[in-house]
C-alpha cells in the first residue's frame, strides 16, 4: 500500500513568468505618463496602464502532460510513442518553441522514487535527451498534443538493462528559455521471469445520493436503462476479477415494487444474480458507518421494516398454461368438449421485510467507510455489528516511505484492515472516468508503472494489493472494461480475489492511524440521531409506530450516505429538509383548547380537545397541572384519538377556597411516558363562592316552602276541630262520613261527600 501519494499536474518551470510577462513591459514614456498622472490627481484611467494589463494576466499556468500513446510497455527493438500535451491556460499566446524529450538517468526503483519523479520539488535534471520537436504558436486557453516516436536507439535501453518503471520528461522551451516541463513514465520490459503482483479489486456499485431511503420507479428505470448509471457499473465489472460492493437500497428498491418494478430493473437484478464476481454488502444506503460510529451510534445502522411499503396486490402472477402430456388424445371433430376453466391469478406470498434485503453474498463481515476518516473507537463499533474486516483507504494507515510495499491485511484491535493502495487505485479510477483516449493512456501508464515498481523492489516475493474504484459513475462501462483489460495484460501483475486478498499474511510494517469525520459532518450527524430517538419515542404513541419509525429510519440511512461528503451544501439542505418534516410529525398531536374558562363550582369537568393530524389513531395521557393552589386536578385521562380527527376529554378539577384566575399547564404523554410537543397553557376564572350562596338561598327556599305548608295544615285542622263542637256531633270512630285527598303539602284541598240510605 502507498499512502498519501498523488498524481498532481506535471510541474511548471518558472521561466515561463518571465518569458511571458517580459512581453508586456511597459514603455518608460507610458510610465512617465502614468506618474505624472498619478501626481496631478487626474482621475482618469489610462488605457495602456500596467495595472490594468496586469489583472488580465492571470498566473502562470502553462503546464506539459507526456505519456505512452499505446501500451505502456515498452520492449528491446521498439519505438516509443509518446504523446506531449501542452495546455495554456494563459491570456498570452505561446510563440512557436520546440519540445525537447528526455529518458530518466536511472531507473525507478522504488514507490518514493516514482514518486519523487512524478512530482519533484524542483525542475531538476530531466535526463538524457532522446528527441527535439518544433511547435507552432499555441493560443491563450487552447491545448496542443503532439504525436512523437522516438527511435529505438535513440532511447539507449537494451537487454542488459533491468527491467521496471523508466521516467521520461519532456520540455517545451520558446526564445531560448524553458516555459514548462512535464513527467511521465512507461516500463521496460526485456522479457525477464517477474513475480507477478496479486491485485484485488473491488468497486462500489450504488446509486446517486437522496434522502428518499428507496429509488422511485422512474429513477430506477432510468438508471437500468441501457445507458444508465447502474448499468454503465454493472457492464463494466460483471463477470470479471472484481468484487461487487452492492448497496442493498438498490435490490430493495427493485424488489419491492413487485409486478410493477420496471421491466430493465429486474433484468439488471437477474444479472447481477448470475454474476460470477464476489459481493458483498455495502451498509443501507452506503451510510457511511464511521459517521454513525463518530455521532454515537454503538452499532451499524439497518432498515427497521419495509412491511408498511409491501402491497400484496403487486405479488400475483397468473398460473402457466398446462401443457400436453404425451399420450393425451385429442379430441375427433364434432366431439364436444368440456371447456376448461379459465385460470385464475395464483397468489404469490408477499416478501418480508428480510426477503426484500436477502441475498447470497460471497461475505457479508465487510465494511467499507468514507475514505479517511475512520477514528480508532470506530472499529468497535463496527466489530460489535459483525463487520470483523474493514476496508481502510491508505490515508489511515502508516507506514516508513523507505519499507518495501507491504500486503494489504493488516491487524486491528478488534479485526483486520484491508489497506488500499492510494496510488494504484487513483490510476485505475482516473482511467475509468477518462473521457479522452489520451486521457486513458496516461492514467493506465501511470497504474503499469505503479505495479511494476512493486513486483521489482522485492523480486520472488509475492505481494497482495487492493484497489478500489470510487463511489462515482464511469462515463462508460467500456472504459472501465478496458482499463480492467490493461491491468490483466501486464505481466507482472495477477488478479486476485478479495477472500484471497483477506488471507494473505498480516504486514508488519503498517500500522493503524486514526482520522476522524469533520467537525462538521459529526455534529450535524448528532442531530441526525437525536432526532430518530425523538420520532421513535414520540411512535409508541401510535397504534402502527413501525410506518413512522420505519420511514424514518430509511431517510436517515439516506442523509448519512458516504456520497454527501462531496457535496456539503446540498446535505445541508436536505437534513433541514429531513428536520423540517419531522418536527412537523413531533407537532401532529396537539392541545386545541385555549381558554378562557369560568369555573363556577366545587367540582366541575373541563372540557379539553385534543387533535390529531397523523392518518393512524393515537393513544396519549392527559395531564394537567394549575399553576395556582385554587384548583386541584384530578388523576391524568387517557385517551386514544383516531385518525385525522379530534376529541374532547373530560379532566375533573375541584374548586378550592378563594376566587381568581388559574393557568392550567396541559401535556401530552405517550403511555410509554414520553411528552408530546410542547405543554399548552389553558386560562381558567374561578368563582368557587358563588356555589356557596345559591345552596343557602336554595334552602332558605326549602326551609320557608315546607314550614309554610305545615303552618297552613295546622290552622284547618284547628278549623276543622272548632265546627265540629259547633254542630254537637261527634263523627262516629268506626263510619267514614267521607274521603280526603291530598299530596299532604297542602297544596290539594279535595273533600268528597257521603252517600244517603235508601228507604
Amino acid at each position: 500500500m502507498e499512502a498519501g501519494t498523488k498524481r498532481a499536474r506535471r510541474p511548471v518551470h518558472p521561466g515561463v513568468v518571465r518569458s511571458l510577462t517580459s512581453r508586456l513591459r511597459m514603455p518608460l514614456s507610458v510610465l512617465l505618463v502614468t506618474l505624472l498622472l498619478a501626481l496631478t490627481g487626474f482621475a482618469g484611467t489610462f488605457p495602456g496602464s500596467s495595472a490594468a494589463h496586469a489583472a488580465a494576466t492571470p498566473p502562470d499556468t502553462v503546464s506539459i502532460d507526456v505519456f505512452p500513446t499505446g501500451s505502456p510497455i515498452l520492449r528491446p527493438g521498439q519505438p516509443l510513442p509518446v504523446t506531449v500535451r501542452i495546455t495554456n491556460s494563459t491570456a498570452d499566446s505561446i510563440p512557436a518553441g520546440t519540445i525537447k524529450l528526455y529518458l530518466a538517468k536511472r531507473a525507478l526503483t522504488s514507490r518514493s522514487a516514482l514518486d519523487s519523479w512524478l512530482k519533484p520539488k524542483d525542475i531538476g535534471d530531466p535526463g538524457d535527451r532522446m528527441l527535439s520537436h518544433p511547435t507552432t504558436t499555441i493560443q491563450p486557453g487552447s491545448t496542443a498534443s503532439v504525436k512523437l516516436s522516438v527511435p529505438a536507439d535513440a532511447i539507449g535501453l537494451g537487454a542488459a538493462n533491468a527491467w521496471g518503471a523508466r521516467g521520461i520528461a519532456a520540455t517545451l522551451t520558446a526564445d531560448g528559455e524553458v516555459l514548462a516541463q512535464g513527467r511521465g513514465t512507461f516500463v521496460w520490459y526485456s522479457g525477464d521471469p517477474v513475480t507477478p503482483v496479486k491485485l484485488a479489486v473491488a468497486m462500489p456499485i450504488t446509486a446517486p445520493q437522496s434522502s428518499a431511503g428507496l429509488i422511485p420507479a422512474e429513477e430506477l428505470e432510468t438508471y437500468t436503462q441501457e445507458s444508465g448509471l447502474l448499468s454503465r457499473q454493472l457492464d463494466g465489472v460483471i463477470d470479471r476479477p472484481v468484487a461487487i460492493a452492492i448497496d442493498p437500497m438498490i435490490i430493495a428498491s427493485i424488489r419491492v415494487l413487485g409486478s410493477s418494478a420496471p421491466p430493465s430493473a429486474t433484468e439488471w437484478l437477474s444479472r447481477l444474480s448470475a454474476a460470477t464476481n464476489d459481493i458483498f454488502p455495502l451498509s443501507y444506503a452506503d451510510a457511511d458507518i464511521a459517521l454513525q460510529a463518530q455521532a454515537g451510534s454503538k452499532t451499524v445502522l439497518s432498515p427497521i421494516s419495509f412491511e408498511w411499503l409491501i402491497d400484496p396486490e403487486l405479488f400475483t402472477e397468473a398460473p402457466a398454461t398446462p401443457q400436453p402430456t404425451p399420450g393425451t388424445i385429442a379430441p375427433t371433430p364434432g366431439q364436444a368438449t368440456t371447456p376448461s376453466p379459465s385460470p385464475t391469478p395464483g397468489e404469490v406470498t408477499p416478501p418480508t421485510s428480510a426477503g426484500l434485503l436477502d441475498w447470497d453474498y460471497t461475505m457479508t463481515d465487510i465494511g467499507w467507510p468514507a475514505a479517511g476518516v475512520v477514528a480508532k473507537n470506530d472499529l468497535d463499533v463496527f466489530a460489535a455489528s459483525g463487520l470483523t474486516t474493514t476496508i481502510l483507504s491508505g490515508s489511515n494507515v502508516t507506514q516508513s516511505a523507505d519499507d518495501p510495499t507491504p500486503n494489504t491485511v493488516l491487524a486491528l484491535g478488534s479485526g483486520r484492515g484491508l489497506a488500499t493502495d492510494d496510488a494504484i487505485s487513483r490510476a485505475l479510477r482516473t482511467a475509468a472516468r477518462a473521457t479522452t483516449d489520451d486521457e486513458w493512456h496516461e492514467a493506465v501508464a501511470e497504474a503499469s508503472s505503479q505495479l511494476a515498481v512493486v513486483s521489482a523492489e522485492r523480486p520472488g516475493t509475492a505481494r497482495t494489493l487492493l484497489a478500489t474504484f470510487d463511489r462515482g459513475w464511469p462515463a462508460s462501462p467500456n472504459r472501465l472494461g478496458e482499463t480492467l483489460d490493461a491491468l490483466a495484460a501486464l505481466p507482472w501483475q495477477t488478479p486476485a480475489t478479495l477472500r484471497e486478498a483477506r488471507s494473505a499474511p498480516q504486514a508488519a510494517t503498517v500500522a493503524f492511524q486514526a482520522q476522524a469525520e469533520s467537525a462538521a459532518r459529526v455534529d450535524q450527524g448528532r442531530q441526525l440521531l437525536r432526532r430518530e430517538a425523538e420520532v421513535g419515542a414520540f411512535a409508541t404513541a401510535l397504534e402502527d409506530p413501525v410506518r413512522v419509525t420505519g420511514a424514518h429510519r430509511l431517510e436517515l440511512l439516506a442523509l448519512l450516505s458516504a456520497s454527501w461528503a462531496d457535496d456539503p451544501a446540498a446535505w445541508q439542505q436536505s437534513t433541514a429538509a429531513s428536520f423540517a418534516a419531522s418536527g412537523a410529525l413531533l407537532r401532529s398531536v396537539t392541545v386545541t383548547t385555549k381558554g378562557p374558562i369560568n369555573v363556577v363550582g366545587s367540582k366541575v369537568d373541563i372540557p379539553v380537545t385534543l387533535s390529531n393530524a397523523l392518518g393512524q389513531s393515537v393513544s396519549v395521557r392527559v395531564q394537567v397541572v394549575p399553576s395556582n393552589g385554587r384548583l386541584v386536578v384530578g388523576n391524568d385521562v387517557e385517551a386514544t384519538i383516531d385518525a385525522e380527527s379530534a376529541r374532547t376529554v373530560k379532566v375533573p378539577v375541584t374548586a378550592a377556597v378563594g376566587n381568581g384566575d388559574v393557568t392550567l399547564r396541559v401535556s401530552l404523554y405517550t403511555p410509554a411516558g414520553t411528552r408530546i410537543d410542547r405543554p399548552a397553557e389553558i386560562a381558567v376564572s374561578v368563582h368557587a363562592d358563588w356555589e356557596g350562596l345559591g345552596a343557602l338561598l336554595f334552602a332558605a327556599v326549602v326551609v320557608l316552602f315546607f314550614g309554610f305548608g305545615v303552618w297552613r295544615n295546622i290552622l284547618r285542622r284547628r278549623r276543622e276541630g272548632a265546627a265540629s263542637v259547633g254542630a254537637g256531633t261527634e263523627p262516629d270512630a268506626g263510619t267514614g262520613t267521607g274521603t280526603e285527598t291530598g299530596t299532604g303539602t297542602g297544596t290539594d284541598d279535595v273533600t268528597t261527600p257521603a252517600a244517603e240510605p235508601r228507604g
